[in-house]
């Protein structure tokens, strides 16, 4: 599909290797943005999905969103022109580690890469976009004691084992985690994904569950619940 619509903006992928997937539409759903939050930094945009999402959350906050891939990079520039909140967010073309800004960000967001080298595809594009030979998970770490505030917090979302590993780097780190919500495609299947959450201050960690389809292969309430904001 070369284009993806929801309730408030529509997002076009035909020039992007990495497409509208659940991922991304769990965590941009799942964020809450705090009150405090005034700027939000958005590692490796792609489509531009998530820095809208988080746009539509709150008419405070300003956007910024980093990307590598020079495709995806123009393919989230039109979605950003072409929506309400295109003055709230700005795009900048760029290898997040080679980035430099004066400005301090409140939330950090990505849907980092997690593939390892190995799991090669014939798409040059789509293996940029999620290897970790671009972004691992110390970098991120890196990124959000670099380019964040002193309220400064992290969210992504992982499949389980890179998840618990990000938790114990940033435990390392002396990094806390502040909530994690489990994902599973239904009640039968183990956990797929971990959406989470992570502060700087020390926090009992807040845990939930969801599984995204019941028994008949529909979305679940809990899911719909979740999404209800962006889904048509």
């Amino acid at each position: 599909m070369s284009f993806f619509k929801f309730k408030q903006f529509t997002i076009h992928q035909d020039k992007t290797a990495m497409k509208v997937g659940t991922d991304s539409i769990l965590l941009g759903s799942w964020l809450t943005i705090n009150k405090e939050c005034q700027t939000v930094l958005d590692i490796g945009t792609g489509s531009g999905l998530l820095a809208l999402m988080v746009a539509q959350k709150s008419n405070l906050v300003k956007v910024t969103g980093l990307e590598v891939d020079e495709n995806s990079y123009h393919q989230a520039k039109y979605n950003v022109k072409h929506s309400k909140w295109f003055d709230r967010i700005n795009l900048c073309l760029i290898n997040a580690n080679h980035w430099e800004s004066k400005i301090k960000f409140d939330l950090i967001i990505s849907n980092p890469p997690y593939f390892t080298p190995s799991s090669i595809s014939n798409n040059e594009a789509r293996n940029k976009a999620r290897q970790q030979g671009t972004l691992s998970l110390n970098n991120l770490i890196d990124l959000w004691l670099k380019f964040g505030s002193n309220i400064a917090e992290y969210a992504c979302v992982l499949p389980t084992d890179q998840a618990n590993r990000l938790i114990d780097l940033c435990k390392e780190s002396s990094l806390y985690l502040k909530k994690q919500t489990l994902i599973r495609s239904n009640n039968q299947s183990k956990i797929i994904r971990k959406l989470l959450l992570f502060s700087k201050q020390t926090l009992p960690t807040e845990e939930t569950e969801v599984c995204i389809y019941n028994s008949k292969r529909d979305y679940t309430k809990a899911y719909t619940e979740l999404t209800q904001d962006f889904y048509l």
